[in-house]
């Protein structure tokens, strides 16, 4: 089993026992950290998956863990999370909305059958989250296969993928390597711990060795990989003096010449060295930089934002030093920061504190028999390091085939523990929780060479503040503006109505702000929906425009990464026909307006007339003055550019959709017209030879035109209602041969401690002598904190 580790209450209130005797500053950074946190105090979330890796047309199950970030207590309040599934182009494929009731939701995406075959990634996340940016938001990589896709891939997405191929390649094959000083800089006349860290352009660590030159060509230190492309060495650097490193990396090319940092005189050599009861952290510095004297410094240590340690440290002779007792301190990353007289950080360094306190999972499995009918019995059962039963959510995968699954590369430690609080992409970051590997002194030069990603100093020590815009919500909400299309403004203080359909038949209603916004909070619907949006004719009797405010559909970020695959499939297959709408995002739908329709597509140019400000007589003397292109000569109109044959005909004119004389449009009153549509160019191509001089399209105004006119359909994500899971278990238990790719998940329980007694919290699965082996994977946290993670391997024979 897995070794576990936890965050008990006992870790989480204890209280401030930072030492200022005599020394306190006034701007001390400790309280500037306290004011910051108090303020900025944000979210942690993690997804627990039934599996690791999918197929269109299987469904993609999921429990969410929601705490804060700084006590990783759940959330108590009523939250919403929103997951998104993300193509390799940056386009929504997917998406849900839950509600979490005490840091807890599930849910699952049914992955379509036409859904492409490639890379994704899955993003989860809160509104108040949105508020620090989606550095910090939940993301897991994974690839999805679709086989069957290459029998409807559209060809410009077979070319695409050949092109993400080539690119991913070169990604793969370009080497570089950083250097990262044991605090920060390169103390001059003092030795240095300097660690590094080799990649390639994806952010995997590679194999790399070489040595270290000053500027006189002499070599004074040498050094290899230990571990994904990390390791450290010593060196002593000479004020005056530059250092390079001549780097051989494992793809077998050439030598290749990097630069250390520039070597400072006012900077201090920082040494933290984290044992089973106790951190030691040393500081040091050369006579180039005055170490003959003394200097004060400020030592403060955090975790999460909150403070564990702040306290004065005097450096005498160069050298100094400070023992911190473990027992103050919580499971996850320490944050350990030197700052000088004028509370400017000097040196950091990041130290993770493992923990022996942890929540035990141990599932029981046992052969029962039920009226003629033999069933694999599973019980979980949680307990806290005394051996006391723990409540709490718990979700349980399992799954089967004739094979071993891997380990999932992260897990709810990992990442509430590790990964979220570091900035870039940890590679395999599970392993450092397995005691098996023995990864101690690899995960400490992680901690050197990532940094921090909460905040910065600079910007608590001067008091900024993140701009929080987004709160929290509970609800949902569907928010929009309305606008004067004839004069391209916002319209303040206008009524809206919004219906809600699909078998609800529920009416709000709302007015605009100044800047034309509408709101309708407070909503609690299930799954998709569809409602209807309506707003008043304006004063001049025309119908003004509706935007509502959808998910972004483009643009999403996805930069390839050590867990980006090559596409698989780069051709179309033997057996191809056109599928409409192969690939396409269900969310790139425009809503439908439903009272005035736009017959013939989406006009160049639309004309609305007010009719009470309008002060041109003739529909003739409103194209002269509004409309774009379009040129009055010698008695004729014409728009500017070819779009004739002999470059002199008129457009087409049309009233009310259907075809007229020039002189029935031109002499109407502009009080009676609602408004008029220019076509031109390719937008007329649908009135054929006949639109080849453009078209101009009038429409009066009707005897029932009054009331809501712009009224739109849309459909809207409502709250996501969980489908139970299911599993054939004539298929699931069958044995045959299977990869990770095709492991069959032949049982997912989101809450598997959620019933009222054992009874209810005991899994039942029918018996068969071919299930062989299985891998059962539990995640999940306490009612009152703590975490846990557990991966079993049962062999039934």
């Amino acid at each position: 089993m897995d070794r576990i580790i936890a965050l008990t209450i006992a870790f989480l209130v204890l209280p401030f026992e930072g030492a200022y005797a005599g020394t306190a500053q006034v701007d001390d950074p400790a309280d500037k950290l306290a004011v910051y946190t108090r303020y900025a105090s944000s979210q942690k979330l993690h997804l627990h998956f039934n599996k690791n890796n999918f197929m269109a047309g299987e469904t993609m199950w999921f429990s969410a863990y929601l705490v804060n970030a700084v006590s990783h207590l759940p959330e108590e309040d009523n939250t919403n999370v929103y997951v998104d599934l993300i193509d390799s182009d940056g386009v929504l494929m997917e998406r849900r909305v839950l509600l979490a009731e005490n840091g807890f939701a599930e849910g699952d995406i049914s992955l379509p059958t036409a859904l492409p075959d490639g890379n994704y990634v899955l993003r989860a996340y809160t509104d108040w989250m949105k508020n620090f940016g989606e550095d910090f938001y939940f993301s897991r990589y994974f690839y999805i296969s679709n086989r069957g896709y290459e029998n409807m891939i559209p060809r410009s997405d077979a070319r695409s993928n050949r092109r993400f191929n080539r690119r991913l390649s070169q990604l793969e094959s370009d080497h570089e390597i950083a250097f990262f000083p044991e605090g920060g800089h390169l103390a001059a006349g003092v030795s240095n711990r300097v660690a590094f860290k080799a990649v390639n352009a994806l952010g995997g660590g590679v194999d790399a060795r070489g040595i270290i030159l000053d500027n006189a060509g002499n070599e004074v230190a040498s050094f290899s990989a230990l571990h994904a492309g990390m390791g450290v060495f010593e060196l002593e650097p000479e004020l005056g003096r530059s250092y390079r490193a001549r780097v051989e990396f494992g793809n077998g090319g050439r030598d290749q010449e990097f630069d250390l940092p520039e070597v400072r005189h006012d900077a201090v050599a920082l040494r933290v060295y984290t044992g089973d009861e106790d951190i030691i952290i040393s500081l040091g510095k050369g006579d180039a930089s005055g170490g003959a004297g003394y200097d004060d410094y400020h030592v403060v240590a955090h975790s999460r934002g909150r403070v564990i340690h702040s306290a004065p440290l005097r450096v005498e002779d160069g050298a100094a030093s400070m023992t911190l007792s473990l027992d103050k301190f919580p499971a996850g990353i320490t944050h350990i920061t030197i700052f000088n007289n004028d509370s400017r950080p000097v040196a950091e360094r990041l130290s993770f504190i493992s923990r022996d306190e942890s929540l035990m999972i141990y599932p029981r499995v046992f052969k029962v028999e039920h009226e003629q009918q033999e069933y694999l019995a599973l019980r979980v059962e949680v307990t806290d390091d005394e051996g006391r039963e723990v409540e709490g959510h718990f979700s349980m995968s399992v799954l089967a085939g004739g094979f071993d699954p891997p380990a999932s590369t992260s897990n709810i430690l990992s990442n509430f523990l590790l990964t979220s609080d570091l900035q870039g992409i940890i590679e395999n970051p599970q392993d450092y929780f397995d005691p098996d590997q023995g990864l101690d002194k690899e995960l400490d030069l992680l901690m050197m060479t990532h940094g921090w990603r909460r905040f910065n100093w600079q910007e608590v020590i001067a008091g900024v503040m993140p701009e929080l815009t987004h709160d929290p919500s509970s609800s949902l909400t569907i928010t929009g503006r309305i606008t004067d299309p004839a004069k391209n403004e916002p319209v303040n203080n206008h009524f809206v109505e919004l219906k809600v359909l699909s078998g609800h038949d529920n009416t709000y209603s709302t007015r605009t702000d100044g800047r034309g916004r509408f709101v309708f909070d407070g909503l609690e619907y299930p799954d998709l929906f569809q409602v209807e949006i309506g707003s008043p004719r304006l004063a001049g009797d025309y119908p003004p425009e509706i935007e509502l405010e959808r998910a972004q559909v483009r643009g999403h970020d996805f930069t390839p990464n050590i867990y980006t695959a090559e596409k698989q499939i780069t051709s179309r297959g033997r057996n191809w026909s056109r599928v409409a709408d192969a690939g396409r995002s269900p969310y790139a739908e425009r809503a439908e307006r439903t009272r005035t329709p736009q017959r013939y597509g989406i006009p160049d140019q639309t004309i609305y007339i007010d009719r009470e400000t309008v002060t041109q007589r003739t529909v003739l003397d409103v194209l002269i003055e509004r409309a774009q292109g379009l040129q009055f000569f010698q008695g004729q109109l014409m728009f500017r550019g070819p779009t004739s044959i002999n470059l002199s005909s008129e457009p087409m004119f049309m009233l009310d959709g259907v075809q007229t004389g020039r002189d029935v449009v031109l002499s109407q009153s502009p009080r009676e017209i609602e408004r008029i549509e220019i076509f031109r160019g390719s937008s007329a191509a649908t009135f054929g030879v006949r639109g080849g001089a453009g078209v101009i399209i009038a429409y009066t105004r009707q005897a029932g035109d009054r009331g809501f006119q712009d009224t739109r359909q849309y459909t809207i994500n409502g709250y996501h209602s969980p489908r139970e899971f299911y599993s054939d278990f004539i298929t699931a238990s069958t044995g045959a041969p299977a990869d990770e790719e095709t492991a069959r998940t032949i049982h997912w329980d989101p809450d598997v401690l959620g019933g009222e007694d054992d009874e209810d919290n005991t899994i039942f699965l029918p018996w068969s002598d071919n299930l062989g082996q299985m891998k059962i994977i539990i995640e999940g946290m306490g009612r009152y904190g703590g975490l846990g993670s557990g991966e079993f391997t049962i062999e039934i024979r």
